[in-house]
């Protein structure tokens, strides 16, 4: 073989690795390229999160392949005794010989992929699309697939000559670096896009300003982090609205969730509120108390008798914008208005159970 034809062979193997690498179906742990074995017939080593093994063997001709060879290749990686699960992957025309009487000594021979490194690269662009909407990664502009997609290939090259295991976490860590590098607006949408806020509970309290005579409002929040990537709260803000008037809150305080207690005492004992962060697959509560934002266009006196929207919205750090997270609609009763005065909270459920009964 020339230096031209191993050299082609050489970058067949790594694209096909790539490929194999963006199924989304297949629960790889850890992948080697060329590894170390006795009789060199292992060209990529998969191990998967089942505990499994597989070992393929690539080969790819301009010429046609015929049964004789790849019987002589499947019998070969067999006798290697090197993984659970064998793969003899061609590249080029074969006889058709080949695929009606696989597989070979137990060895698979997948449907042959094409040899044109050209094409393989394309079937790569596409495919990395696929990979990262299922990490919750914002589809890439064409040319920064194409970026990402040559980067993969230089550091699969180089872990190849090196006969280096590549961890799952390791390929996904270079492909968020590439994306971070190029385009962080991707990777920003993916840091909070597996973060959920989970709020069902109003508390309305009587401000510090009895002469104010706006609610207080106090929020038992609970932030999972469902993701990959420690996800950091910097700020929430309440819009309280009806047909007539338009407020705005924003947290003061977090303070002990102690039903029954003074709300006075809950809240000198609070502390101000402030950024937080949420470690990955863990999830944060905390009670937050809101008050009203005092500015020209938003009322911030007492709220009159009936119905009204509330929406909750949160800004995470890794998001420029702040995100929606609820809304719901409450009335205002003349009971409510006793915590002007009682020192005591009353509790109004904003779950959308209703809603959902009223369907049936």
């Amino acid at each position: 073989m020339g230096g031209r034809e191993a050299i082609r062979g050489f970058a067949v193997q790594t694209l096909i690795c790539l490929l194999d690498s963006f199924c989304a179906d297949v629960q790889w742990t850890a992948v080697t390229l060329e590894p170390d074995s006795d009789n060199d017939k292992v060209d990529i080593y998969w191990e998967y999160d089942d505990g499994s093994t597989c070992a393929q063997q690539v080969k790819s001709s301009k010429n046609q392949i015929g049964k004789s060879h790849v019987d002589g290749w499947c019998k070969e990686l067999k006798d290697s005794r090197s993984a659970i699960k064998y793969q003899l992957i061609l590249a080029g025309p074969i006889a058709a010989a080949v695929l009606d009487d696989a597989p070979f000594h137990g060895v698979e021979v997948p449907t042959p992929t094409s040899m044109d490194t050209l094409a393989l690269l394309e079937q790569a662009i596409t495919k990395v699309d696929r990979y990262l909407t299922a990490k919750s990664i914002d589809p890439l502009p064409l040319p920064l697939r194409e970026s990402l997609i040559y980067e993969l290939v230089a550091r699969m090259l180089q872990a190849a000559i090196c006969g280096k295991r590549m961890p799952r976490d390791e390929f996904d860590g270079w492909v968020l670096s590439g994306i971070t590098a190029s385009y962080p607006h991707a990777v920003s949408q993916r840091l909070t896009s597996n973060c959920a806020v989970l709020w069902s509970v109003l508390e309305i309290a009587g401000p510090v300003q009895v002469s104010g005579r706006a609610f207080e409002l106090v929020l038992p929040l609970t932030v999972v982090n469902g993701g990959a990537s420690t996800a950091v709260v910097e700020m929430f803000l309440l819009r309280v609205w009806s047909a007539t008037r338009e407020m705005r809150y924003r947290p003061e305080l977090v303070v002990a969730d102690k039903p029954g207690e003074v709300y006075a005492t809950r809240r000198r004992q609070g502390h101000p509120f402030g950024d937080f962060a949420i470690a990955p697959q863990s999830s944060v509560q905390q009670s937050v108390l809101f008050v009203p934002v005092q500015r020209p266009g938003y009322e911030s006196n007492e709220w009159p008798i009936g119905d009204y929207q509330v929406e909750l919205f949160v800004k995470y750090a890794a998001q420029a914008a702040l995100c929606s997270i609820k809304k719901a609609t409450i009335t205002i009763k003349m009971d409510e208005f006793a915590v002007l005065t009682s020192g005591q909270t009353r509790y109004i459920s904003i779950a959308n159970l209703d809603k959902y009964l009223s369907l049936l």
